[in-house]
């Protein structure tokens, strides 16, 4: 049984682990650091089949009590031949999760007696299986948005959009407290509920494990010969592409600054397909790598060998900071961000030593020279984007509602 000390949270979240996701680190940390400051977390999640890559070494603690419960993946359970219906994603692969989920979180509730419900985005089922049992329990809940509905900021996502607004709309009406990861984001749903109170948004930024740390070493620069600028995760034409880099490369290429003896790009976790034809045209097949997918941890111990980390941010997603930019800075290696500097990702690194904010092919160019030529490590105070911190603001504000 429960501690009756401790608190207790009730955690609505359909990425954890083994989910091999971005996504995961957050609400496995928040469960794994809330422990440590006196709640016990119960995570309501899907059986692991549901995901479609997972990593085996990550591990959850035993002091979080972990239910899962049957989803199906529209996109593979209900395709015929692979293909699908749009519709039938709506208002996300998962949706399916609800219909067993809501019985087994109000059983959950008659068990633990929760203080408090946490739910989390980017699966909106989270939010509507909250949403239920909010309405069931009359509890406080903090809905964690993370970042904006993808529809509010992107025109390809608009059709089929109307449930995910609907369930949007009745989770802002309805949570205590609504979560962002920037002061943009925050900034924009309080323009779209205006009738609601300024102070339900608010902000807790993502942030990086320390403990995930513990057993890699920190390479002042890559023992190699040669340069290597890395991105870790996926890259896409749509709010994450890199065409204007490889543009970039090719022309220092061509005038002689780097070769394929002494510079390379990665791409860790990312698919060449839309990419080889422009890199095979600019003539850079040599200095550009894509690499498959590697567990969470050996990802990390790549980042922290490679000479420079490369993160993709399009203007695309200017309310949002992707993870790994707080997994980078702890890296302490130089930084090159193709990212607009008034977005929440440019605010942010523009203030990280040794990290270049760029956003055109001549300014890329004179970046990645000026990294080349960097001999010293940065030198950062990076304990203020732990996820450890990070937590800490999420218990006071938990305790506030409770």
């Amino acid at each position: 049984m429960n501690n009756p000390k401790n608190k207790v949270i009730l955690m609505i979240a359909l990425e954890f682990p083994p989910c091999q996701s971005a996504g995961v680190q957050r609400t496995l940390k928040f469960a794994e650091y809330l422990v440590t400051l006196g709640w016990q977390p119960i995570v309501l999640t899907v059986n692991s089949d549901v995901y479609t890559s997972v990593d085996s070494q990550v591990t959850i603690p035993d002091s979080i009590k972990v239910y899962r419960c049957k989803s199906l993946d529209a996109a593979k359970d209900l395709s015929i031949k692979g293909k699908y219906f749009a519709w039938s994603k709506v208002p996300d692969r998962w949706w399916s999760w609800a219909v067993s989920a809501i019985p087994l979180g109000k059983k959950l509730i008659n068990k633990y007696k929760p203080d408090i419900i946490w739910s989390t985005y980017p699966v909106s089922t989270a939010h509507f299986i909250a949403y239920k049992l909010q309405k069931h329990s009359q509890l406080p809940w903090v809905a964690d948005f993370r970042d904006p509905l993808q529809c509010r900021y992107d025109v390809n996502a608009k059709p089929y959009s109307s449930i995910p607004k609907w369930i949007e709309k009745k989770t802002i009406e309805n949570c205590t407290k609504a979560v962002f990861t920037t002061e943009n984001a925050a900034q924009l749903y309080r323009r779209l509920y205006l009738d609601e109170k300024l102070t339900k948004f608010t902000v807790i930024e993502n942030g990086f494990d320390e403990g995930n740390f513990q057993d890699i070493e920190i390479a002042d620069r890559n023992k190699a010969d040669i340069f290597t600028l890395l991105h870790s995760g996926s890259i896409y034409e749509n709010g994450r592409d890199p065409s204007k880099l490889f543009i970039a490369i090719s022309e220092l290429f061509q005038e002689g600054l780097i070769t394929e003896m002494d510079f390379e790009l990665v791409f860790r976790g990312a698919s060449a397909d839309r990419y080889s034809n422009q890199i095979k045209q600019l003539g850079i097949e040599r200095l550009v790598h894509f690499k498959s997918n590697v567990p969470y941890k050996e990802s990390l111990a790549e980042m922290a060998k490679t000479s420079a980390l490369l993160l993709v941010q399009g203007g695309l997603f200017k309310n949002q900071i992707p993870g790994k930019a707080y997994e980078y800075i702890r890296c302490n290696k130089a930084i090159l961000a193709l990212t607009p500097k008034e977005g929440s990702t440019g605010l942010l690194l523009s203030k990280v030593d040794s990290t270049e904010v760029v956003d055109e092919v001549e300014e890329i160019k004179h970046a990645i020279a000026k990294m080349l030529a960097q001999v010293d490590s940065p030198n950062r105070d990076s304990m203020q984007f732990s996820r450890y911190s990070k937590t800490q603001q999420l218990d006071v504000l938990l305790r506030t509602l409770c």
